[in-house]
């Protein structure tokens, strides 16, 4: 008997037979979180490379979509706005350096080997083209968009108490105020570091020998102009 030449009755028993998309969702769990973990992470490399090939302003949830095939609806289930992909892209990094220095903290290291391992690190990111591209964009877009600048805030804030407990174990006489300014100087050390090095700038005669002139200025910073060097 065909589908047309079924009673209403039989037809509607089977309807009933045919599985729900909630019940097939119920009965492959494994597989759709596979597929959503597949597209969020096409969507996260798109994005990615986006910023580190356009910048800024090449950076939209359009271009995201068309770069990973998918409407920007489907995109807006996995990452609602502009700033959620952003998150998404930078936060690996910035966690990856906060559990580094964590670790550091915790790792039972004395604090001067602690912070020797943080400078390595230090200058070794400073070379990362990449990663400080992306950092450079992901400041750009704080400096106009509230939701990226809380971002940065908050990483920014994290990282500077971090380095303070350190730099508080260096030195014990540094107050807290204290340690907080040299943390803050620091970072900023760090960050024109990146911005010397890892634009491509390293390939100049002026570069050379900045490693040592860091470790040196750092020590200044920490240890209050003792002559013992860090890192050395």
């Amino acid at each position: 008997m065909t589908e047309t030449t079924k009673t209403p009755a039989a037809r509607r028993t089977n309807r009933k037979r045919q599985p729900s998309s909630e019940a097939l969702a119920r009965a492959a769990p494994e597989g759709l979180r596979a597929q959503g973990l597949r597209t969020r992470n096409a969507i996260v490399r798109v994005a990615r490379k986006l910023l580190l090939e356009g910048g800024s302003l090449e950076f939209s949830l359009r271009a995201v979509a068309l770069g990973a095939g998918i409407s920007i609806s489907n995109l807006q289930y996995y990452f609602p706005t502009r700033q959620a992909v952003l998150r998404a892209v930078m936060a690996p990094i910035i966690d990856s350096y906060l559990e580094d220095l964590n670790r550091a903290l915790e790792d039972g290291a004395s604090p001067r080997e602690s912070l020797d391992a943080l400078l390595e690190k230090v200058l070794s990111d400073a070379r990362n083209a990449k990663d400080s591209a992306l950092w450079w964009h992901f400041v750009s877009l704080a400096s106009t968009d509230p939701e990226c600048a809380r971002m940065f805030d908050e990483w920014y804030d994290k990282l500077t108490r971090s380095i303070a407990e350190l730099v508080r174990g260096v030195n014990p006489r540094f107050k807290m105020a204290e340690s907080l300014h040299a943390a803050s100087l620091l970072i900023a050390l760090a960050d024109g570091l990146a911005l010397q090095l890892g634009a491509g700038r390293n390939k100049r005669d002026y570069p050379r020998g900045l490693d040592a002139a860091f470790r040196t200025t750092v020590n200044r910073l920490v240890l209050g102009g003792e002559s013992t060097d860090v890192g050395t």
